[in-house]
């Protein structure tokens, strides 16, 4: 058993980090003055774990076996849903799948030994069937299409199939009716088998809780893995953009996408600080204390629906941006000028930065006082192997030329695409 402690002094904050010799890894972080516990365990088997390379060769899934497997995986022997036997222990439990990682997790305010050994139970055993699986197939295939006819969704569909074309991110986590219909049993025995080893959980562990008697408690529970398998996902082939393209659906106003991507590297710079300054930069030019917003909100050109999302990860880079607008070909126009010229821009100023990071730093204090949201962050953080709680630390010292830096790489190395939805 391999323990690592560290303090945060500044966040008045205790976590250890186990390696237990079975090769499951624990991160647990006490909160004495919470009554509430929550518990996450993780693979790093998400939607665009299309392709794995193993020690004798590759395999490759359909789309969306990861989201079919997190539903399998509450099958029980006796055909029961073993959410029962969580709510029997006073807890809540449920799971989630991202492009990245599967997430299993229960929060109570009881104790949680018996809750703990039944969230390892649930996700290392397996029952599922044939039979089952037909079962489950077209529930799934009806959960997909429930989408279809939503707007946003669609939206921010066709903008990740243009920037990534013929690739897991180019189709929803769950797949599509097509490929949710090729799931067979071995596939899904196949990924259990492969990233569902003990070797390839990291479970975290937040709430009032006594470290040393948890670690002992599931040190002694769990047993090492007899037949370890070695497995990697497969990068995402990289292809060319698709530069853009127009949908027609029942909305009352065309509505506007803008993706972009990058694919190189920012040499010496890590994941974590990367999107943190990629955020700021921007919050600096769109975000609502931004004069830039604040003039288009004014002027009719944008409404209460634009919104931006980043994704920064060791697989993918990508920004979007999207809004209802009458002026779709003006807006593209506006937006990519402004990020070309960023730089002279008046809302790009220390000043701004300064009311950003204040803003930024207390969402990140805050969410150290929510059980749920501290165990989220700390879980999908260890996607990429990033730790959360340095969050804060980072926006204290980023700088403004450090964003510069940033920005500078962003817009001098990134794709465009445009998705536009016009009323039918």
């Amino acid at each position: 058993m391999q323990k690592n402690n560290r303090e945060y002094p500044e966040l008045k904050l205790f976590v250890q980090r186990v390696k237990l010799d079975c090769g499951l890894q624990l991160v647990l972080i006490p909160r004495p003055n919470f009554n509430e516990k929550q518990v996450m365990i993780a693979t790093n088997f998400g939607s665009t774990a299309s392709s794995i390379k193993l020690a004798d060769g590759q395999v490759d899934y359909p789309l969306g076996l990861a989201h079919f497997l997190e539903h399998k995986i509450f099958e029980m022997s006796d055909g029961k849903d073993a959410l029962e036997d969580f709510t029997a222990l006073g807890a809540e439990a449920n799971a989630f799948t991202t492009y990245q990682q599967t997430v299993y997790y229960f929060s109570t305010v009881n104790e949680i030994k018996e809750g703990i050994k039944q969230l390892i139970t649930l996700v290392r055993e397996r029952y599922m069937t044939q039979e089952s699986v037909d079962e489950e197939r077209p529930i799934i295939q009806n959960e997909i299409l429930m989408y279809e006819d939503d707007s946003d969704y669609q939206m921010n569909k066709a903008l990740l199939a243009n920037l990534y074309p013929n690739t897991a991110l180019s189709e929803d986590i769950a797949g599509n009716e097509q490929t949710v219909e090729q799931i067979c049993l071995s596939d899904l025995t196949s990924a259990h088998d492969y990233f569902y080893q003990l070797n390839q959980l990291t479970m975290v562990i937040v709430g009032k809780i006594e470290v040393d008697d948890i670690v002992n408690e599931i040190d002694g529970f769990v047993n090492k893995d007899v037949n370890e398998r070695s497995v990697a996902v497969m990068p995402l082939q990289i292809h060319p953009i698709v530069t853009s393209s127009r949908l027609s659906m029942d909305v009352t106003q065309p509505k506007l996408g803008l993706g972009f991507r990058v694919v190189d590297e920012l040499e010496g710079m890590t994941y974590h600080c990367y999107k943190l300054g990629l955020r700021l930069f921007l919050s600096m030019l769109l975000g609502w204390t931004s004069e830039t917003y604040q003039d288009w909100y004014d002027n009719g050109l944008i409404d209460y629906s634009f919104d931006f999302h980043l994704e920064v990860t060791s697989q993918f880079k990508f920004v979007t941006i999207t809004f209802d607008t009458d002026q779709p070909i003006a807006m593209t126009r506006k937006v990519k000028k402004l990020f070309q010229t960023f730089a002279t821009n008046a809302d790009f100023s220390e000043e701004h930065l300064i009311l950003l990071k204040k803003e930024m730093y207390g969402d990140f204090i805050k969410s150290l006082d929510s059980i749920d949201q501290l165990a989220n962050q700390v879980t999908l953080a260890l996607a990429d192997g990033t730790d959360y709680l340095e969050t804060g630390e980072l926006i204290r010292k980023i700088s403004l030329k450090d964003i510069h830096k940033i920005a500078n790489h962003f817009v001098s190395h990134m794709e465009a695409t445009t998705v536009t939805i016009f009323p039918k």
